[in-house]
């Protein structure tokens, strides 16, 4: 999602580019943007729902390590 970002933001330089070669071409312009941005809220939200199975997996890795110590304890 990130290179679809990039693609479709230069979509966009490149229709804006049109208007210095003299053929302006708003729509390029229009579908760059709006296609650069719904592709950039997209990966944030995958990176989102990525860093929180992270944060869930260590919550858990601390959940085990202090349950085996109480065990470890326990035993003695």
């Amino acid at each position: 999602m990130s290179f679809a970002t990039i693609i479709c933001y230069g979509y966009a330089l490149g229709g804006l580019g049109s208007y210095a070669a003299g053929a302006p071409r708003p729509l390029p312009i229009a579908a760059g943007l709006s296609g650069g941005t719904v592709c950039a809220l997209i990966a944030l939200k995958i990176w989102r729902l990525y860093l929180d199975e992270i944060e869930e997996e260590q919550r858990r890795a601390e959940e085990e390590k202090e349950n085996a110590e109480r065990n470890d304890k326990d035993k003695k």
